[in-house]
């Protein structure tokens, strides 16, 4: 009698503990099949006759292998995307109006690039573009940001040699060139937020353009060996508050990324014997470079000083120079070392007279001396301090290598 009484509260207890256990059972509410979703892969936003424009790029399903992605036989008729243009009141209002020309719904989950035109940086839609990435469930906020001179949506028209996915070949060119050149630093949407936000409320955009005036959107053009027309990277945007104010040269680019600290690897040309001529005739490679910020407050200003440590190799040298010399390596390390600071002061004199601080010396501050900066932040007065204040670059370079060769080839030849 006890043991069925037992095995009957067993039965009970199980039949309890099912709905319990249902209920950590995930699945997905909101799956959608392959085919009814179209794959973004880039996004652009113009502002147009009062209203927000904008272009969709949509991986073709129907592509399959082609010939641009250099592996496959298959036709290269139809495009390895497709895009769509749109115009509303709102961001939201585009992409629902999109769902009446697409037979299938975006999904924004794998996009890779965002490009907005100067027209729509100027007037100041940025924020309510950041705003949509950071609520929307399916927008990635990792995304990379771009700003264009002309029309964004033409950039997504254009067609990549080496590549299918446009928008994955875009990505790729900023990350290479953050790694390899260090003009311009990669900036991703929340990068990008967290900028604006900051003490600084400044910040920088890549600009993507077309190098030449004409659109490659057919297939058939990308068999050419070079394209008339080809995506790179320009110059530099910058942003105060959600308003674009203007730009800086890709000179003025790599000056900052030496004042934020964003080198990587940097070639810096020099004139290998200043002292003779200044004609500029080699190469350094730099392969290390860090940069401290101290700020000090000097009566009604501050002073930043910006110390600048880097090491790298000799990668071309076109003068008569013994490299065992120690005199000779001085003398080019104070060449490249010159080379250095104009570029800074260069970029300094850019960004102080856009009035923006992309330098990040409001965060710096406001690190070092918490006491004054709650009064600037009282103040309100940022901007004016940020004016006055002054900078003190010192560079240090060091050449720890000089390659294959301790002699120039034009010595060789001499001999």
């Amino acid at each position: 009698m006890n043991e069925r009484k037992h095995s009957r509260k067993k039965v009970i207890c199980y039949l309890l503990c099912l709905p319990l256990l249902s209920a950590l059972l995930t699945s997905c509410w909101d799956d959608r099949e392959l085919s009814e979703v179209g794959i973004a892969s880039g996004s652009a936003y113009d502002w147009e006759d009062n209203q927000w424009k904008v272009t969709y790029q949509v991986v073709n399903p129907l592509s399959g292998s082609t010939s641009m992605g250099g592996g496959g036989g298959g036709s290269s008729i139809s495009p390895p995307f497709l895009t769509f243009t749109v115009k509303g009141r709102t961001i939201m209002e585009t992409i629902e109006r999109t769902h009446l020309t697409s037979t299938r719904e975006i999904f924004f989950s794998h996009s890779r690039i965002t490009v907005i035109g100067e027209s729509l940086a100027r007037k100041g839609g940025i924020n309510q573009l950041i705003d949509l990435f950071l609520r929307e469930q399916d927008a990635r906020e990792t995304v990379y940001v771009f700003i264009a001179k002309g029309k964004a949506g033409d950039i997504l028209d254009q067609l990549m040699q080496l590549t299918k996915n446009q928008g994955a070949g875009v990505q790729l060119m900023i990350e290479q060139e953050s790694r390899l050149v260090s003009f311009y630093p990669g900036v991703r949407l929340f990068e990008l937020a967290m900028a604006l936000s900051s003490e600084s409320k400044s910040a920088i955009i890549p600009e993507i353009l077309l190098t030449g005036g004409e659109v490659m959107n057919e297939t058939t053009e990308t068999s050419r060996t070079d394209l008339p027309s080809r995506l790179a990277l320009g110059k530099l945007g910058v942003l105060k508050g959600e308003h674009m104010v203007g730009w800086l040269s890709q000179k003025e680019a790599l000056g900052l990324s030496f004042l934020t600290n964003e080198i990587k690897i940097a070639n810096i040309p020099f004139a290998s014997q200043p002292k003779v001529s200044e004609k500029t005739d080699a190469s350094f490679t730099l392969q290390k470079s860090t940069t401290t910020i101290h700020p000090v407050w000097a009566k009604d200003h501050y002073i930043m000083d910006v110390n600048i440590k880097g090491t790298g190799v000799i990668t071309e040298l076109g003068s008569v120079m013994d490299l065992n010399d120690r005199a000779a390596i001085s003398q080019m390390e104070e060449s490249v070392e010159q080379n250095v600071l104009e570029l800074v002061e260069n970029s300094w004199r850019a960004v102080m007279k856009l009035n923006a601080d992309v330098t990040g010396f409001a965060v710096e501050i406001h690190r070092s001396d918490r006491k004054r900066w709650k009064q600037i932040e009282k103040d309100k007065s940022w901007d004016t301090v940020f004016q006055k204040i002054e900078i003190r670059p010192h560079v240090t370079m060091e050449i720890d290598r000089v390659g294959l060769s301790s002699k120039s080839f034009k010595s060789v030849e001499q001999d």
